[in-house]
């Protein structure tokens, strides 16, 4: 009991340095259904294009906030959470795949009337947007991976050594360990950002997410036919070998490094994230 207090506390703390942006924070709630399940969304801007922004394991909508005060003036952007995850429902016998989520952008792009759209993925969001792409082609005007895996890169047997500290009783310590190592030169106010949206997902979500991650099913290297942007950090586990593959996967890729950023470069190095995908985008007339 004192436990669950303490960790109630934690995350009430937590929550409380957490920021966003005003176009996000005013922006009205929507929510869309898939198997009973409500999906919490925005929208903002307008525009011929959109942008749909796709949160990673223990996210939610406002690590994109500075994405959106940048792109919103000039054209649509579509935020959500994940099922699961923020405001967005969190049923205990649901499976937190990839085709769940992808299922999910669907479902709330249907509720919001977008027809195609350019998808942005961070972290896990990358397989998820992948995963749709397969599902519903039409649906995709390009990708964009931010950080995020398109080839699985780790050894077969890695998948339970990050799962099993999350299943036991050392939850939220599992959980805080994980994203201090993915925050090492954050600052002390957005680490403590990062971590109260990955505290405040219950345990269940996080260990059935990372099993769908691990998924062998959605690891396939077939062709990605449409354009296709890779910002990554300089993290060694990009390594030649896994850019070697995505190359050969992608017919139209720019594939673009970050230094001087974590994990979570989009708020890190919003600028040179936001000045990627606008460059790209550009390119592509897509601007």
């Amino acid at each position: 009991m004192m436990r669950r207090a303490w960790l109630a506390a934690v995350v009430l703390l937590l929550a409380s340095a957490m920021v966003s942006s005003p176009a996000l924070t005013s922006a009205p709630s929507h929510y869309a259904t898939l198997d009973g399940v409500r999906i919490h969304y925005k929208v903002v801007g307008k525009g011929h294009h959109t942008l749909v922004f796709v949160h990673g394991l223990g996210g939610e909508m406002n690590v994109w906030r500075e994405q959106v005060e940048h792109f919103a003036p000039h054209m649509r952007v579509l935020v959500l959470d994940l099922p699961g995850y923020g405001q967005s429902d969190k049923p205990e016998k649901a499976k937190y795949t990839m085709r769940f989520f992808a299922r999910a952008v669907r479902a709330v792009m249907d509720d919001a009337k977008i027809d195609r759209a350019i998808l942005v993925g961070h972290s896990m969001g990358t397989p998820v947007i992948r995963e749709f792409d397969r599902m519903f082609p039409t649906r995709t005007r390009g990708l964009v991976a931010v950080d995020g895996a398109l080839v699985m890169n780790l050894p077969p047997d890695a998948a339970e050594k990050f799962i099993a500290p999350l299943r036991g009783p050392d939850f939220a310590k599992s959980v805080t360990a994980m994203f201090d190592s993915m925050t090492d030169h954050a600052s002390p106010a957005l680490r403590a950002d990062i971590e109260s949206a990955a505290l405040a997902t219950p345990q269940h979500v996080i260990v059935s997410s990372m099993e769908g991650m691990f998924d062998p099913s959605i690891w396939k290297e077939d062709k990605i036919t449409i354009p296709l942007l890779v910002v990554n950090t300089s993290s060694p586990m990009w390594t030649a070998k896994y850019v070697d593959a995505v190359r050969a996967m992608a017919h139209d890729l720019r594939y673009t490094t970050v230094d001087d950023a974590d994990h979570f470069l989009m708020l890190e190095r919003p600028g040179a994230l936001n000045e990627a995908i606008e460059n790209w985008m550009k390119a592509k007339g897509w601007r």
